[in-house]
């Protein structure tokens, strides 16, 4: 009668283990995501990535799941396994008769070392999880280098690119318009004047026996004469609307909207006395000038830009074969 009376509750304490283990795993398997979702997202926060795109956040979740699947093949291997042992061990012991009064102490050796063993497993665990934390805080501190890396490198790129495509526009010597400038702006400023029935006239200007010049000074003083003729043209040429530009070597061109024949000429007479009393570096010399001047109107039209061009061309060729140091007109 008396063992009847407590074997139901035995049988129903040896139900309750798996159900214990199956709710511990269970448990388990739920608080260790959320717990290192919570140590990943203050990780974030504590850098300043917590709020990113959508790869920042499809990274944080696959770290998540990978250090989560870590700690739970951690914690079977190393924590409910022995448990398992340990709950089979204390099942087989109670299903075994009563030992004697001189054996009921022998098993408490073994449960102290196992449960020694236990503690042991679980702070090598712990250990696990804090290197593991350390080390998604320095992949999250190379992440973050190698973004400061790339940012770097994309100023530096829009830098080299902005320097290039003021090189592509300008003349590297003079810092006047190059070629491609001038021709751009001669074509636009030519079909305005002829939209607006205005005047547009365009000088082209070349220094005289400036190879000679160069002979006698050295090419560095060539170079620093260019440089002050150029300040000079900007100086003479200052409206928003004048276009200077280097062609090329010693020749320069100004085209200058709004002016006919009789403005440009008094304006370049202007310019070539300023020439005359330039005082060049170390006071080498003096530079004169030659000019070809041509000018569209109305009254006078020409067909094209480059119509208008040539015919300043010749003009500057008539200057040359006349002595040189002087303004020739378009016919």
């Amino acid at each position: 009668m008396s063992t009847n009376a407590f074997a139901p509750p035995e049988a129903g304490q040896h139900g309750a283990m798996p159900r214990r283990r199956g709710s511990l795993r269970l448990r388990l398997s739920l608080g260790v995501p959320v717990l290192t979702a919570l140590v990943v997202g203050a990780i974030e926060w504590s850098l300043g990535d917590l709020v990113e795109a959508a790869d920042g956040l499809t990274r944080m979740v696959w770290l998540v799941l990978l250090l989560s699947a870590t700690q739970l093949l951690l914690i079977e291997a190393l924590l409910l396994w022995p448990l398992r042992r340990l709950a089979a061990g204390c099942e087989a012991m109670e299903s075994v008769p009563a030992p004697l009064a001189d054996d009921e102490a022998a098993p408490a050796p073994r449960l102290a070392a196992e449960l020694e063993r236990i503690g042991h497993v679980m702070r090598r665990a712990r250990g696990s999880l804090w290197q593991q934390g350390q080390a998604a805080l320095a992949l999250q501190r190379e992440l973050t280098q190698q973004r400061e890396l790339l940012a770097q490198a994309q100023r530096e790129l829009a830098a080299n690119q902005r320097e290039l495509a003021g090189m592509a526009r300008t003349d590297p010597l003079t810092g006047l318009a190059n070629l491609r400038v001038f021709d751009e702006t001669l074509r636009r400023e030519f079909k305005r004047a002829q939209r607006q029935r205005g005047l547009l006239a365009i000088a082209v200007l070349d220094l005289d026996e400036f190879k000679q010049f160069n002979e006698r000074h050295g090419s560095a003083a060539g170079d620093a004469a260019l440089q002050r003729v150029a300040r000079l043209l900007n100086e003479r040429f200052k409206r928003d609307t004048d276009v200077v530009a280097r062609l090329g070597g010693e020749e320069f061109v100004a085209l200058l909207p709004g002016f006919g024949m009789a403005e440009a000429q008094g304006v370049l007479e202007l310019l070539r006395e300023d020439l005359r009393a330039l005082r060049l570096p170390d006071g080498q010399g003096h530079l004169t000038l030659s000019v070809g001047l041509a000018a569209a109107s109305p009254g006078h039209p020409y067909l094209s830009a480059q119509a208008l061009m040539q015919a300043a061309d010749e003009a500057l060729y008539i200057a040359k074969h006349a002595g040189r140091d002087r303004l020739s007109l378009a016919a």
